[in-house]
């Protein structure tokens, strides 16, 4: 098994709970209000601010250039792929830059960044990557699923949210992320394993927080 094999297993029974949840649930099929998926929005936007800055760490920790330049690029696939998600719904949703600038941040998002953050000043490059792969994996796995969701990509609100977690590219980066943590992890200590399982479960406890943050539309 490669280490995201072993990474996964560790955290299995959290992500299957995730299609589960009220909010990925009714995204699926349709009936989320309007309301939550704005509030999600803002908060959403907020926490790829700080998810970017976690890829940037991965260009200070490095010496490797090959390496300092793939993060470099996920920074930008974050700030100018993912977000432009964000920035077509924002525009839809009557969203403005300065709603978000001023709107803070809910404690579960706060907490959630600041332990990425916090494993990436600590960390090296493999632990930084472990600590995003969560994220965008589990939210690949989500688009998968529900673009299986009859009229689900064509839903005039949440169907464009379904075709970006679930496109070629969003799959592709995801992917070489994976590959890293596999190529970086291959011959990873067993103490060390047992650290980057924490950080992968932990990370899958934040996702679950999130969505039930999303729903509630509160802490």
């Amino acid at each position: 098994m490669k280490l995201t094999d072993r990474l996964y297993e560790a955290a299995k029974d959290i992500w299957m709970g995730y299609l589960k949840q009220p909010f990925v649930e009714e995204l699926g099929n349709g009936t989320l209000s309007e309301e939550r998926f704005r509030f999600y929005m803002v908060q959403d936007y907020r926490y790829l601010l700080q998810y970017a800055k976690v890829f940037a760490m991965g260009v200070v920790k490095t010496e490797d250039e090959g390496l300092m330049t793939r993060f470099s690029y996920m920074v930008h696939d974050t700030l100018d792929g993912e977000m432009n998600i964000h920035k077509a719904y924002m525009s839809r949703l009557g969203i403005t830059e300065e709603e978000v600038a001023t709107t803070k941040s809910t404690l579960a998002n706060q907490s959630y960044t600041s332990y990425m953050l916090d494993e990436a000043y600590k960390g090296g490059p493999l632990e930084i990557l472990v600590a995003v792969l969560s994220c965008a994996w589990s939210y690949q796995m989500i688009g998968e699923h529900h673009k299986t969701i009859p009229g689900a990509l064509e839903h005039p609100l949440f169907g464009e949210w379904v075709q970006g977690y679930s496109s070629k590219e969003y799959c592709d980066t995801t992917q070489e992320i994976i590959d890293l943590v596999n190529a970086l992890g291959k011959d990873v200590t067993p103490e060390r394993e047992e650290h980057l399982k924490e950080i992968f479960v932990n990370c899958s406890r934040y996702e679950a927080y999130f969505w039930d943050m999303a729903y509630a539309m509160a802490d």
